[in-house]
């Protein structure tokens, strides 16, 4: 089975259908739900997602009301996260050789431990580390 690590810009996009490329978010979560891929990510995935969604309500993009019902979709979905604490010293590699947060180094530093792709809807962050790091595929660009 295919293995991929999401970032939550990729999450994100299953909740709110106005967003660019929320057609190829969904189809790499059905594909998961179907069991024809297994999703990794850093343990500050659910963090970033709750803190997205809280954001886009606040902003009149997503109900309010919705917000709890999506919080709760997504933590059942029991994606796979990896406690960054066992790659720290990738994350900071990641991070000053990028010039990148912690957070974006996260992603990476847990896609590269794992010798899988990143796939992300975060241009700041492809276009950082596109030339050096093949394995960070931008969502609009990806398949399965």
């Amino acid at each position: 089975m295919k293995r991929i690590v999401i970032d939550a810009s990729v999450v994100i996009k299953w909740y709110l259908p106005d967003e660019k490329y929320g057609q190829a978010a969904l189809e790499i979560l059905d594909k998961y739900v179907s069991y024809e891929v297994e999703l990794l990510a850093p343990s500050l995935l659910e963090y970033e997602v709750l803190n997205g969604l809280l954001i886009a309500s606040k902003r009149g993009r997503i109900q309010e009301i919705m917000v709890s019902t999506a919080v709760e979709g997504f933590l059942n979905l029991e994606i796979e996260q990896k406690d960054i604490s066992f790659f720290y010293p990738e994350v900071f590699s990641f991070s000053e050789s990028y010039n990148l947060s912690v957070y974006d180094s996260s992603y990476l530093a847990a896609a590269n431990m794992e010798n899988i792709q990143l796939v992300t809807s975060d241009e700041t962050l492809y276009n950082k580390v596109k030339k050096d790091l093949k394995w960070v595929k931008r969502l609009g660009d990806f398949s399965i």
